[in-house]
């Protein structure tokens, strides 16, 4: 009986790709039948192990993205420090402003003084106005002062009036003393010296005519000063210069010493050649005490 079909004639071979495998033994190959239908999916296997990280991609940055809407802002931080730095040059002064509107004429005032009262010693002085404002009276209280303490007046006054010679460098005669008070100056007439009992300052006042003596040498000049304790008195030097035997010349000076000690001489010196002095006098008083 002839059939379609293939035997297998080996004993180590296989069969074709439509037939079962079952070498080692001669295998009938039968036509392939219907394909059966799908059989349900398995279980998954087990994942297999990660592969190796590929290399990184060097495409190009995409274009930025447009600004996203503002957000709402946030609570205000704390104030910082204040800064440290140099103060900067004050800027130019502004041009000055209009002037502004002219005020309203006010009512103008008077003052007046009104009473005048003696207070008592030792209170304070004291002015009240019993008017207004528009009218003021101002009436004083003034205190009596204190009783003040008076120091008796020491002095002494001397001249001389008949014309007398005078020589370089001599000092001038006094031939009369005239009123004296205290003890603190004394002068013995007909001298050129007073005497300053008691340290002090003493006021000295002094003036005198004078003019050239016969036979002087001309121009001749003549140099008046008070020396006090063989020194010359600083301001005190007065001079003239004559020409002629019928110049006449008055010649004073005054000024205030200190006599820190007693007794002290005073003299009115005459320098510079032969001249006559006549009407001279001289008035020297204390007026305070060296503290």
């Amino acid at each position: 009986m002839k059939m379609d079909m293939n035997i297998y004639n080996g004993m180590n071979g296989c069969c074709n790709e439509n037939c079962d495998d079952d070498c080692c033994r001669p295998i009938i190959c039968c036509p392939t039948g219907a394909t059966g239908a799908t059989g349900s999916t398995g279980a998954t296997g087990p994942t297999g192990p990660t592969g190796p990280t590929g290399a990184t991609g060097t495409g190009a940055t995409g274009a930025t993205g447009p600004v996203g809407a503002t957000g709402p802002t946030g609570p205000t931080g704390p104030t910082g420090a204040t800064g440290t730095g140099v103060t900067g040059a004050t800027g130019p002064t502004g041009p000055t402003g209009p002037t502004g509107d002219e005020g309203i004429q006010g009512t103008a005032a008077t003052v007046r003084v009104g009473t005048v009262t003696t207070g008592d010693p030792g209170t304070e002085a004291s002015v009240t106005n019993s008017g207004t404002e528009q009218d003021a009276v101002f009436d004083f209280i003034i205190p009596q002062g204190k009783n003040g303490c008076t120091s008796p007046v020491k002095f002494l006054t001397a001249y001389s009036t008949p014309p007398q010679p005078g020589t370089s460098g001599g000092g001038l005669i006094f031939d009369r003393n005239g009123i004296s008070n205290g003890n603190a100056i004394s002068h013995t007439i007909n001298t050129a010296e007073f005497t300053i009992q008691e340290s002090g300052f003493y006021y000295v006042s002094f003036h005198v005519t004078i003019t050239p003596a016969s036979g002087a040498n001309f121009p001749l000049p003549i140099v008046v000063y008070l020396q006090q304790q063989g020194a010359i008195v600083a301001g005190t030097t007065v001079s003239h210069t004559f020409h002629t035997t019928a110049d006449i010349a008055n010649m004073s000076f005054t000024q205030i010493i200190q006599v820190t000690t007693a007794p002290t001489t005073l003299k009115v010196i005459g320098s510079g050649g032969t001249y006559l002095y006549y009407d001279n006098a001289i008035t020297i008083y204390k007026i305070g005490d060296v503290s």
